[in-house]
């Protein structure tokens, strides 16, 4: 029975982790939870403190944040096999020497390039550009929408426009030039690691699908918009929707 079993919050960001595993081809167990109140329930507070979506559970490991558990994922569990080859790599508990682990931690992996060279780089910006950089500025404007829908009639009004001038002010002219960035990156590479898709790739999907969804993101990013296509008919994508379910993200919509 395998040691990997996802907690995954129905349309949220642990549909990524599915498709990482998918792309593996590596066994898991699912367990699929509802939103309440268009929350993650209490019940994932028992695999993890803080109850947040995803949780990996790896033997007595609960790793929560989706880019430590690709980063767990593609160290632990990620390798070129050779027909007839069994997938194994090493870890502390085999007692194997530190330089073998390291090397099967760093080399030969499907989903990240190799250490040390340009597009490893590259694959690490990107895996932290998500979250470090694009997906705060959506989070911002969730937030702004959801205190001027949710503010008492007295100040209904005052809320709303304080939503449309920083969304205006700062919020659209920052995302803008995040998009501008990343399709001039891959007017020039296939993916954002370059030629090989990564881990990097299925971390960043979420939210561009989402600015997708809600209109959020122009026709005139044309590479943006024909990556997201390579990225959605992938089989391991068809395979992780079939699981977690479609995504509909029009819960991150920007409301003007």
């Amino acid at each position: 029975m395998s040691t990997l079993h996802l907690h995954h919050l129905e349309n949220s960001r642990s549909f990524r982790i599915i498709w990482l595993l998918e792309e593996l081809k590596l066994d898991y167990q699912l367990t699929t939870y509802e939103r309440k109140h268009g929350l993650a329930p209490k019940a994932m507070q028992r695999i993890h403190p803080l109850g947040k979506s995803p949780i990996l559970q790896d033997g007595d490991l609960a790793l929560v944040e989706s880019a430590h558990i690709i980063e767990h994922i593609i160290d632990h569990y990620d390798t070129r096999l050779q027909q007839g080859e069994q997938r194994h790599i090493p870890t502390v508990s085999d007692d194997a020497p530190n330089d073998d682990i390291m090397l099967a931690m760093v080399k030969d992996k499907q989903l990240r390039p190799d250490y040390g060279t340009a597009a490893y780089e590259q694959y690490r910006y990107w895996l932290h550009f998500t979250e470090s950089s694009l997906m705060p500025l959506r989070m911002i404007s969730l937030m702004f929408a959801f205190a001027a829908k949710k503010s008492p009639i007295g100040i209904k009004q005052v809320a709303q426009l304080l939503h449309r001038g920083v969304q205006k002010s700062y919020l659209n002219q920052s995302a803008e030039q995040h998009l501008q960035f990343l399709n001039q990156h891959l007017s020039k590479h296939t993916w954002l690691a370059g030629s090989q898709f990564s881990g990097a790739d299925i971390h960043l999907e979420f939210v561009i699908n989402a600015m997708a969804q809600t209109g959020d993101l122009p026709a005139k990013y044309t590479h943006i918009h024909n990556w997201l296509k390579k990225a959605h008919v992938r089989p391991a994508y068809q395979r992780a929707v079939e699981k977690g379910g479609v995504m509909t993200l029009n819960v991150l919509s920007r409301s003007d």
